[in-house]
């Protein structure tokens, strides 16, 4: 396991092995959200989001060599109770886009990069200090 912290970002890169032929690599990172209201059609109303970035701070992520797919999943649990996200995941070569309540699967390749973001759903939003922890399994 290797962790990396960073200024309002804590990176936790995971390696799971399951039978022999199933290799699965999961990101998580802990995320200062963004504060702010707003909406969009997937979405509808939301009060704070957090994007994920690739380690060299970029939006867009390319999933491993042999990836067949994805799930991007809002897995924090510090926030409150009645927490909850809609995720959403962009395609860059075409820009379709996948989303779901607080998990996604997508299909994917290395052939291309993915944006991921978490939009809060519930109210209240996060606090000051409070982190947004997303996670991407790629398969």
């Amino acid at each position: 396991m290797k962790i990396q912290i960073t200024p309002g970002k804590i990176i936790t890169t995971l390696l799971l092995t399951g039978f022999a032929a199933c290799v699965a690599l999961a990101d998580t990172e802990g995320i200062v959200p963004t504060f702010t209201k707003g909406s969009t059609s997937c979405v509808g109303t939301y009060y704070a989001y957090a994007k994920m970035t690739n380690s060299a701070g970029s939006i867009w992520i390319t999933p491993p060599t042999n990836t067949t797919n994805g799930t991007f999943t809002d897995i924090s649990t510090n926030i409150s109770t009645n927490y909850t996200s809609t995720v959403v995941v962009m395609r860059k070569k075409d820009l379709v886009t996948w989303c779901g309540t607080n998990s996604v699967t997508f299909p994917a390749t290395n052939s291309t990069s993915y944006q991921m973001v978490s939009y809060v759903t519930s109210q209240p939003p996060p606090t000051n200090g409070q982190l947004q922890t997303l996670q991407i399994v790629w398969h």
